[in-house]
């Protein structure tokens, strides 16, 4: 998969889904906290410190499929007799076996907007996902428990290794999504055409940082994935 070397991964504007999930995580923080201050100073005259409830925050469809899955890690690390007892589990199958899951990754997109396709399997995560906003390229997203874990979106060179062609260094951008435990990586793509021609049926991809691999994942059924993600896509040319 042929990923942008450098003008696609400038700003943080190129990235309005990532950098949207940041802004909203940390303006919420900023104002609950603010507004706890407020509060507390008014009711210190009488003696009272009231605590402020956040408000929900917005539905997060990536972020409940990381929760899924780190939920199930959580439980297979815990004991053989426990694993017994998850074997019938659709969780732990997908655990095993590994699995697709197809959604727009953002809340009221329009159509052919956001599509994400998210392979799980074990510890290794990896999505395909694009285009939105005024940006019209796809990403490759990757999760792990070694990738950093950052307060806020930085950009970073990392090496991309696939069972096909030679590795890539590149500039990717490096985030943590807000209440998970492990950091992502997101390379960009020139085009989500590029990114779709160049899905295999089986494929492989070790991410590296500074010679370290942080992230593994090999996926199956790549081609039936690539046809349903291309039919979210082809959405766009319909409106």
């Amino acid at each position: 998969m042929a990923l942008s070397t450098g003008g696609a991964a400038q700003a943080c504007s190129d990235l309005p889904n990532i950098c949207e999930q940041q802004r909203l995580h940390w303006e919420q923080m900023n104002d609950i906290g603010a507004a706890r201050e407020a509060i507390n100073r008014e009711e210190m005259e009488r003696n009272v410190t009231l605590p402020l409830q956040p408000s929900a925050p917005p539905y997060d469809p990536m972020q409940e499929r990381l929760n899924q899955a780190v939920g199930i890690l959580q439980l297979v690390t815990l004991s053989a007799e426990k694993v017994d007892q998850l074997t019938k589990d659709p969780r732990f199958q997908r655990y095993q076996n590994g699995g697709w899951d197809f959604f727009q990754d953002k809340n009221n997109a329009a159509p052919g907007e956001y599509c994400a396709a998210f392979f799980w399997k074990k510890d290794g995560f990896v999505r395909v996902s694009g285009p939105g906003g005024d940006y019209q390229g796809a990403l490759l997203t990757f999760w792990g428990k070694d990738i950093p874990r950052p307060e806020k979106v930085q950009k970073i060179k990392a090496t991309l290794s696939q069972s096909s062609g030679p590795p890539q260094t590149v500039q990717v951008f490096n985030y943590t999504q807000p209440g998970e435990p492990y950091g992502a990586i997101s390379f960009t793509v020139p085009t989500i055409e590029m990114a779709l021609d160049a899905m295999k049926d089986v494929e492989s991809f070790d991410v590296s940082i500074k010679g370290k691999s942080v992230a593994k994942v090999e996926w199956h059924s790549g081609l039936a994935a690539r046809n349903q993600l291309r039919e979210c896509v082809n959405a766009r040319t319909k409106k």
